[in-house]
């Protein structure tokens, strides 16, 4: 059950840093439902969250293991 979670917490990181990634780079990613100003700020924000949840999933994996 642990693995699986672990997993999913990596696939959901890896999937959130493509979207952003994605966003970042695309030129009509988001057009029609906000502006071009704000497509680089909401794809950055993205990438950043999907970076945190694959550093923090990282992190609770390696203190599962020091704590057996």
């Amino acid at each position: 059950m642990n693995k699986t979670l672990f997993y999913f917490r990596m696939t959901m990181a890896v999937v959130y840093t493509a979207i952003g990634v994605y966003i970042l780079f695309s030129n009509k990613s988001l057009n029609g439902i906000v502006g071009e100003t704000y497509t680089p700020v909401i794809g950055g924000l993205i990438l950043a969250y999907g970076l945190y949840r694959g550093y923090n999933a990282l992190k609770i994996e390696k203190n599962k293991d020091q704590d057996n």
